[in-house]
């Protein structure tokens, strides 16, 4: 068994690195970043500044050596990530370095999340933003430790906890550690499919 513990701030660098790695090659990824070359410099900078807001709530995990990461919002946040934690982590720096071109793909996906997010999960929830496993050491039981440590929250705070994957292949493993599949709907024009899912103690 793993331990999973709240990240370190010394931490966040390693993390970015996992997720890259993890999410490089992903269809939604790659479906808002469609060059290669951008993802590359893009990717550890986004999610460096995502993480370094979210440890602030005790909302991002890892197991100790660090091989996987979970990035969630917390029921305490219901739903909002406060725009001063995004300014103050850099993060208004996403508009310049997309640039006009690149805006409207990351942007309908962020706003086809919300509304379905806010449509079928009460504010006081865990949601699952982000959850990723190094390569070589996926399917080995550390994404469900993860998960579990989200889901022990859950039951303990009697809330809920929700997740939107855009692949089909995590269905299996977020019901295997609990989750109930809502619906699948393809609502971003020539990307791939919306995956809900929500876990109810």
């Amino acid at each position: 068994m793993e331990y999973v513990r709240c990240i370190k701030s010394s931490e966040i660098e390693k993390a970015s690195a996992v997720l890259t790695s993890v999410f490089f090659d992903d269809d939604l990824i790659k479906y808002m970043f469609p060059e290669e070359g951008f993802r590359k410099d893009f990717l550890p900078w986004i999610y460096s500044k995502w993480i370094s807001v979210l440890a602030n709530y005790d909302s991002v995990f890892v197991d100790d050596d660090l091989r996987g990461v979970i990035v969630c919002i917390p029921p305490s946040l219901e739903l909002k990530v406060p725009l001063w934690d995004q300014i103050q982590a850099g993060l208004l720096w996403t508009i310049p370095k997309l640039g006009i071109k690149r805006i409207w793909r990351p942007l309908r996906v962020f706003l086809d999340n919300r509304r379905r997010t806010k449509s079928e999960v009460s504010p006081q929830s865990w949601v699952v933003d982000i959850l990723g496993v190094c390569p070589k050491y996926q399917r080995k039981g550390i994404g469900s430790q993860l998960i579990g440590e989200v889901l022990k929250r859950a039951v303990n705070e009697r809330v809920p906890a929700y997740v939107i994957t855009h692949k089909l292949d995590n269905i299996k493993f977020y019901e295997k550690n609990g989750f109930k599949l809502v619906r699948i709907v393809n609502s971003l024009p020539g990307g791939p499919p919306t995956c809900s899912l929500i876990f109810n103690q």
